[in-house]
């Protein structure tokens, strides 16, 4: 049989029994809160390099994001894992400003070059080299000499970047395309 509680009794019991649950939601409210804190914490680690003065940070979208002379850059690749690729090019990015940009080739290593320098050419257009085969060419794409600033971005079993008058030719296998444009990026940029 049950005790027969007063109104007073009742009263105080719920009171009691509301205060003990919501201390209990504030206890698991802020226990979650710093669990996050922690837990997102040692899960975001940036990771930052120094290459000769120049800090480069890896962000959450995997490009390496670096500061030159006023300019955000950002690189699939950072200068120490190019450092293997030799890039015999003289020209420096100041060289590119203001002036058109032509190209040969395109698809993923195209966004990394409009990415990195599409701030300081005039425009980037996509051309046939004279002396090429018409197969190899877009349509109606003009046709460009090596006088033009023009970028080559070919396949090939190895790795090679050099350059002949203003042209500069990028041979590499498909995979190491990338990294290649990074190369040649790091080298103009006088990294």
């Amino acid at each position: 049989m049950r005790k027969i509680e007063t109104r007073e009794e009742k009263e105080k019991r719920e009171t009691r029994n509301k205060t003990i649950i919501g201390l209990l939601l504030v206890v698991v409210m802020v226990l979650s809160t710093v669990g996050y804190s922690f837990f997102s914490r040692s899960e975001m680690k940036i990771e930052k390099i120094k290459y000769k003065g120049v800090e480069f940070v890896l962000n959450e979208d995997n490009l390496w994001r670096f500061k030159m002379q006023n300019y955000m850059f950002s690189t699939t690749y950072n200068p120490k894992d190019t450092e293997n690729i030799s890039v015999s090019v003289f020209k420096t990015i100041n060289e590119f400003y203001g002036k058109p940009l032509y190209y040969v080739g395109g698809g993923e290593v195209l966004q990394e070059l409009i990415r990195n320098l599409g701030a300081f050419v005039l425009r980037m257009q996509s051309v046939c080299l004279e002396g090429e085969s018409s197969e190899t060419c877009e349509e109606n794409a003009p046709i460009k000499n090596c006088s033009s600033n023009i970028i080559i971005i070919e396949e090939a079993n190895y790795t090679m970047i050099n350059q002949k008058e203003n042209c500069v030719f990028i041979k590499a296998p498909y995979e190491e395309q990338v990294k290649a444009v990074d190369a040649f990026l790091f080298k103009i940029m006088g990294l």
